[in-house]
This record gives structure tokens, C-alpha cells and sequence, in this order.
């Protein structure tokens, strides 16, 4: 019979070793701090060794301690692992995802089926963003940089902005003034994306105003404003390859436009060996590869 200890006591040593802080790893558990505690000095009492030493910055890893953090989190991850091997069997398994709204909606969702069809052993669910400090989750893809993506994960694409509008907008066969019609923004927090500075500066008109026009919190909201004939939108083609496809929005000019954001993957913590993230990590990028090398997209965009 092995003698170890308990799986949750190991868990509780790890977490602790990784922030330095008691009260940071039962929330991190989602237990009490005291639970934390007590199983740390079970831990110290089935070793005969001090782990932690308290400081003022916070606690401080004995040697003990920092001989014995790699081999449990080796043990951890290898553990993690094989039961995740055994659960890409199960039929029932959820892999978890937050994804910035306008590409869940207008890029992401629609290819789930085709996604589940490869692999029917997949239960998907979409988290919002606005939840993710309460819900767990294995990926995420969020809207942002390439240094943010640097930083914390995998870039995947930028935003390609063109100006666009509704044929409703249309006098005869051509557009009117920019100015003749409001400029639709998309915020991003509580401050506007620099879309229209950007593409303004790009056609060579970047001493033509901004004007007020009408803020949205997404860009999917502007998408839907703007093929009611709410104005003019500077949009990632991405997100609108069936308006422009459709003709529901045309091309306002030819000038197009690689934005400095885009769409980046994060995947959680400890779950990057994970079967059902690998396998959506890989099936992601390839999508996104691929759709950008349809041959029929920039016919279908620019027919309008």
C-alpha cells in the first residue's frame, strides 16, 4: 500500500508554493483558509518538515519545500494528463470556452457544428467574457494585441478594416459624403476604437473630422446598425463576409486596412496538455488559416 498523502493535500502545497500565500490558494480552491492550512500542516506533519516560512512579503519556500514543488507538480500534471486522455472517451465531456462576443456570434458559433462532427465526443459551452472571473474555462479568445497575445498566449489574426455601409445609404449607384451620415464607433471598455482615425489616415483623409456619430459595445451591434442604414462602419472583414457576400453592406471604398488588434488564443493555467485543448487549439488556428485562403472570399466581399 503507497503512503502519501491526500490528492487535495498536494493540491493545497502547490497552489500555496505558487502564490506565496494561504488565504490566495483556498480561494484559488475554492475552500476556506483555515482548510488551507490545516491540510499545509498535515502536509508538515507527514513529512517531519517545515514547508513555508512566514516573511514580511508574504510566505517564503523552505528547501524542503522547493525539492519537493517540482516532483508534485510533475505528479500533478501527469496525473491530469492521463485522466484527461481517459475523458476525451468520455461522451460527456465539456470543454469550456470564453470568447470575445462579435467572434463567438459572427465567426465562431456557426463552425461548432461542423466542429462537432469531427468530434462528437465534445460538449461545447460558451462562457461569456464578462463571467470569467467567476467560471472556470479551458480556452479563451480574446480581442487585443499581439503583445497581449505574447504575453499570456497565441496570436491568431488581425482585424483587416474596411469602410462599408448599407446599399440604403446609396444615391443612385454611389455613396454620399462621409459626413452626410453618422460615423458608427465600436467601444472597447469605455473608450472608442481608433477604427476610422486608422483608416481615415490610410485613405489619405486624415484631416477629415470624427464626428460624434453612435457608440456601440460591440462590434456586432454596429454590424446590425449598420446594415439598417444607421451610417458609415469601419469593420473587420472578417466578421462581415456574409453582409458583403449577401450585398445587405458594400465596400464604401477600396482601402483596406491591418488594425494593430486582432483575435488571440489563452488557454487556462495547467490545462494545456489537456486532449480537448489540444484539439481545439489545433482545430482553431487551422480555421482561421484556412478561411482566409477561401479562394471565393475576396470575390464575394469586393462583388458589392
Amino acid at each position: 500500500m503507497r503512503k502519501l498523502p491526500s490528492l487535495s493535500t498536494l493540491r493545497v502545497f502547490e497552489e500555496t508554493c505558487r502564490t506565496l500565500s494561504l488565504s490566495k490558494a483556498a480561494q484559488a480552491l475554492c475552500i476556506t483558509q483555515s482548510a488551507a492550512s490545516r491540510q499545509i500542516k498535515q502536509l508538515e506533519e507527514f513529512l517531519g518538515k517545515l514547508l513555508f516560512i512566514r516573511a514580511h512579503s508574504g510566505l517564503e519556500l523552505t528547501q524542503d519545500a522547493a525539492l519537493l514543488l517540482p516532483v508534485v507538480r510533475q505528479s500533478l500534471d501527469m496525473l491530469e494528463g492521463g485522466i484527461g486522455q481517459v475523458q476525451l472517451r468520455n461522451p460527456f465531456q465539456h470543454l469550456r470556452l470564453q470568447v470575445a462576443p462579435t467572434f463567438a456570434t459572427r465567426w465562431l458559433a456557426p463552425r461548432l457544428v461542423a466542429l462537432r462532427q469531427k468530434n462528437s465526443q465534445l460538449q461545447i459551452a460558451l462562457v461569456s467574457e464578462a463571467r470569467q472571473k467567476y467560471c472556470d474555462y479551458d480556452c479563451a479568445v480574446r480581442f487585443g494585441t499581439p503583445w497581449q497575445a505574447q504575453q499570456h498566449g497565441e496570436w491568431l489574426c488581425h482585424e483587416r478594416l474596411v469602410l462599408v455601409a448599407s446599399p440604403l445609404l446609396m444615391v443612385g449607384e454611389s455613396f454620399p459624403p462621409l459626413e452626410s451620415h453618422p460615423q458608427l464607433h465600436i467601444l472597447n471598455g469605455d473608450v472608442r476604437l481608433d477604427n476610422w482615425a486608422r483608416w481615415l489616415e490610410a485613405d489619405g483623409q486624415h484631416q477629415c473630422a470624427l464626428s460624434d456619430g453612435l457608440e456601440f459595445s460591440t462590434e456586432d451591434q454596429v454590424i446590425n446598425a449598420c446594415v439598417t442604414g444607421a451610417g458609415f462602419a469601419v469593420l473587420d472583414k472578417m466578421m462581415i463576409r456574409n453582409e458583403l457576400s449577401s450585398g445587405l453592406l458594400k465596400w464604401v471604398s477600396a482601402t483596406e486596412l491591418q488594425s494593430q488588434n486582432g483575435y488571440w488564443l489563452e488557454t487556462a493555467p495547467g490545462k494545456e496538455n489537456l486532449p480537448r485543448v489540444a484539439y481545439f487549439r489545433d482545430w482553431l488556428k487551422a480555421e482561421v488559416n484556412d478561411f482566409w485562403k477561401l479562394p471565393a472570399f475576396e470575390a464575394c466581399a469586393k462583388a458589392g
